[in-house]
């Protein structure tokens, strides 16, 4: 994959590098989109980056030895 980042948004890209083309499924999220053709993921554009932090973190949460 390919990264390309914006330093004035924060916003973070992640591409193919060899597809190109219309997208199969766009899946939105809270701050970020997931693009795939077929099977393979096009790109992952996450807009905010601590939203999904938020996101990855949740399952992890609750086995911590701490409150987070």
């Amino acid at each position: 994959m390919q990264l390309r980042l914006d330093p004035e948004s924060g916003a973070i890209l992640f591409r193919h590098p060899t597809l190109r083309g219309i997208p199969d499924l766009v899946v939105e999220g809270d701050g970020y989109t997931l693009e795939f053709i077929g099977p393979t993921l096009l790109c992952l554009d996450i807009q905010d980056p601590s939203g999904m932090a938020r996101l990855l973190a949740e399952p992890v949460k609750g086995k911590l030895p701490i409150g987070v």
